[in-house]
């Protein structure tokens, strides 16, 4: 199935759950949780929408490891791809799967049918926000295989880095209003296939409420129009 380019949201949408370490954090877990996001192009129009379902919250001491399934719907509301990562929340602090970024790229959309292997990595999220805070950076790496043979037929590094906290703001969605800080980072993606080597850099936006989650993200180009933006618009 095709890939969409969607502007993306690193840190999950989930309500506040019973679990006493995560109470604090901005996205605690609970299992059967559904958060559903819907993408809009700089015209407005919706493109796709994308539903999460947190399938099962695993506890291990103080630590607990949520298993997300996410699935894609084009703007016919067909479905397109779908995936599974993890979050992790330790002592209030959350760490998500960089798999949901590469799930959702369209720099893969060619590859469907072969054999993708990507890192297991995390993007932190602490516990404790406030304007001016910068936030840890996130790396990854992706290797693309044709048939059963170890030579690579591409190499992907992603990098999201200038993490910070720019503001404080309340945000109206379709699924309320939110009091939300803002985060801006920038995302790098180097590709190297068949000895040719391109790097792309991006500019990000997310909006999160705590309790809640994202409720808004926006991805510009390198002159820092708009390209995209997503918004919550259901949860439950």
């Amino acid at each position: 199935m095709k890939k969409l380019l969607l502007p993306i949201p690193f840190v999950l949408l989930v309500t506040a759950s019973a679990v006493a370490q995560c109470t604090n954090a901005f996205y605690s877990l609970e299992e059967g949780q559904e958060i559903e996001m819907t993408t809009y192009n700089k015209k407005d129009k919706p493109e796709a929408r994308i539903v999460y379902v947190i399938d099962q919250v695993v506890e291990s001491g103080d630590t607990y490891e949520a298993t997300f399934n996410s699935s894609i719907y084009d703007k016919k509301d067909e479905l397109v791809s779908g995936g599974e990562f993890v979050v992790v929340c330790e002592d209030g602090n959350v760490k998500v799967d960089m798999q949901r970024l590469t799930s959702t790229m369209d720099q893969l959309s060619a590859y469907d049918g072969m054999e993708v292997e990507s890192e297991v990595n995390f993007l932190e999220i602490p516990s404790s926000l406030e304007v001016g805070q910068s936030l840890p950076d996130g790396h990854t790496a992706i290797k693309v295989k044709m048939g059963e043979s170890d030579m690579a037929m591409t190499d992907m590094k992603i990098d999201v880095v200038n993490r910070k906290v720019e503001a404080e703001e309340s945000i109206t969605t379709p699924a309320g209003t939110f009091e939300c800080f803002k985060i801006t980072y920038d995302t790098e993606i180097n590709m190297k296939m068949m000895g040719f080597s391109n790097t792309s850099t991006f500019s990000n936006a997310e909006w999160v409420a705590r309790g809640v989650g994202v409720v808004r993200s926006e991805s510009y180009d390198k002159k820092g129009r708009l390209n995209s933006y997503s918004l919550l618009t259901a949860y439950k």
